[in-house]
């Protein structure tokens, strides 16, 4: 059977041209000119065998079958090649990055994202801190992190913040326990500790409906709140992916709440390799939770 070899680069115009759904869009991407870029999906085709896009009237009118198949393979390529030619090249980053985010994310995307990191900047060293939104955002303002990545519920959005994540906040309770919770006086509590912009934002609105409510349980852990979810201790404030099997939403008879956001923010000199992280934490991010959300 013949060998047939993939141009890293005509891969490259591929899932340019996917993601504008422009030959002329991606040409303008990737620096090349719409007729170079035309030769090498040309040549990509031929190699194959294959029609990869759909073409109506000169516009691109997404892939076809064999397309996508073929593009799901580009991008992990396209990554791979990306990685190990930067963590070989001359200067690869050295040297130190603080990083701050919450503790539930410690628990999910941090591992994923890290062992990523780890691949594109294997001399970049990580000092990490695991805390609440407040003393996150004083840390990098009194400069002793580099980079944060924090909750944010309801109210303008912190100057210079980047929205990596956005979801409804529900009220959440053990599938065995909510309709009993939801009618109880005063409504007890499961929640993090004082400084999560969950608990606050679960305070505030019970304040603004005149609900009394009292602390059951509190604790740091995300596993811990939702044990004590399953026990029936009482209803906490989550968002919708954190939400698991055996937990679900109260949609009636408690007051609404606002959206829950994960925001990053950053020094002002960051290094490259910072903003290489926040990007890799924000697509595990947009992974797993929503998947979660979708299930």
């Amino acid at each position: 059977m013949r060998t047939r070899h993939l141009d890293p680069e005509a891969l490259r115009a591929l899932v340019a041209i996917a993601d504008t759904a422009s030959f002329s869009a991606a040409a303008q991407q990737l620096g090349r000119t719409q007729s170079a870029v035309s030769l090498q999906i040309k040549r990509l085709e031929e190699t194959l065998g294959q029609t990869l896009l759909r073409r109506v009237q000169g516009r691109v009118d997404g892939a076809t079958a064999e397309g996508l198949a073929l593009l799901g393979y580009a991008r992990e390529i396209l990554r791979l090649n990306d990685e190990a030619c930067a963590s070989i090249a001359p200067d690869a980053a050295a040297g130190t990055l603080r990083v701050g985010l919450p503790e539930e994310l410690m628990e999910s995307v941090f591992p994923a994202a890290m062992a990523r990191f780890r691949a594109l900047h294997p001399r970049m060293r990580l000092l990490v801190r695991a805390d609440a939104a407040a003393p996150l955002r004083d840390a990098l303002d009194g400069g002793e992190l580099d980079l944060i990545v924090f909750k944010h519920c309801g109210g303008a959005l912190p100057r210079k913040a980047e929205t990596l994540w956005q979801e409804p906040l529900l009220w959440a309770a053990g599938e065995a326990y909510a309709a009993t919770l939801a009618t109880a006086v005063p409504l007890p509590l499961a929640l993090f500790g004082e400084n999560c912009v969950f608990r606050v934002a679960a305070t505030a609105a019970l304040a603004r409906a005149k609900r009394d409510g009292l602390l059951a349980y509190t604790g740091s852990s995300l596993a811990g709140l939702r044990h004590a979810l399953r026990c029936g201790l009482g209803v906490a404030v989550l968002p919708r992916s954190l939400l698991q099997p055996g937990l679900c939403a109260i949609e009636k008879g408690l007051p609404p709440l606002p959206e829950a956001r994960i925001l990053s923010a950053s020094s002002a000199d960051l290094h490259p390799a910072g903003e290489r992280l926040r990007a890799l934490l924000a697509e595990e991010i947009a992974g797993q939770r929503g998947m979660a959300a979708a299930a």
